[in-house]
């Protein structure tokens, strides 16, 4: 690779999630798909991941520069065609083309697309639509409902997929909302996901957590860790700045996500 393309990519990955590409109109990433990507790379699974509902590819690509491993791979799947052509390239940008690889694929068909292998993952990341389909204020524009709502995919049907792709005793990671925790630990449990690690992630100390980071084993055994809560922020008004426990925990949190918690 040329110099000037050396240093292009080094740029890009010391920017990152600054610069990522994303369709306009369509669903923008948040501070959950960074946590998500740093929860996943802290959890030392084997090098194949797949990341469901990919987006942009935020946190499949967080995961890849976060971890440890130079080799491993993510495969980013998500059923807009638009999103996916903006993973590429941001995979492309970020020197990691090789390793990462989006397709458009709609998870509840996994089983009828040759291109996805049974077992053939060491870990499963998803950021799936949090939402309710008849709860909440609706966003506009479909690509930003189908992101937040259960309209074209809920728990189940990542869990489903997660399950699949998984080989024996692989790993599936995801984050959301802590209201919904029954919800997210009886789909798991449905496809042979056993929860091992729960991660509660609050605003700021003292407040009730809103989201939780999941990891579960595909045919795992009992005993489960349950995390101390991590605090996202300290201070108020002007002072709010983010905690060095969340910087330490996610650096990628550091480019500042604007108020709605988007970049």
């Amino acid at each position: 690779m040329p110099e000037y393309e050396d240093d292009a990519v080094q740029a890009a990955r010391e920017a990152f999630p600054r610069g990522l590409a994303q369709p306009e109109g369509g669903f923008r990433f948040g501070s959950d798909a960074l946590l998500l990507a740093a929860f996943a790379a802290s959890l030392a699974a084997g090098p194949r991941t797949a990341d469901l509902g990919t987006g942009c590819g935020a946190a499949g690509l967080g995961c890849l520069l976060a971890g440890a491993d130079p080799a491993a791979t993510c495969l980013g799947l998500d059923r807009d065609p638009d999103m996916v052509r903006a993973a590429g390239q941001n995979a492309a940008r970020l020197g990691l083309a090789e390793r990462f690889t989006a397709l458009a694929v709609d998870l509840r068909g996994i089983r009828e697309d040759a291109r996805c292998l049974p077992e053939s993952c060491d870990l499963v990341i998803c950021n799936p639509p949090y939402r309710d389909p008849a709860s909440g204020r609706r966003p506009s524009g479909p690509a930003r409902e189908a992101a937040r709502f259960e309209t074209d995919g809920d728990m189940t049907d990542f869990a489903a997929a997660g399950s699949y792709l998984l080989a024996n005793k692989g790993l599936f990671a995801c984050i959301h909302l802590a209201e919904r925790l029954p919800l997210v630990f009886a789909a798991l449990a449905d496809k042979r996901l056993v929860v091992k690690r729960v991660l509660p992630v609050s605003p700021r100390a003292g407040a009730p957590a809103r989201l939780v980071l999941v990891a579960a084993r595909k045919n795992g055994g009992p005993g489960m860790i349950l995390d101390a809560p991590l605090a996202l922020y300290a201070g108020v008004g002007t002072q709010t700045r983010l905690t060095e426990t969340a910087l330490a925990f996610c650096p990628f949190l550091a480019c500042n996500a604007g108020p709605s918690g988007e970049f």
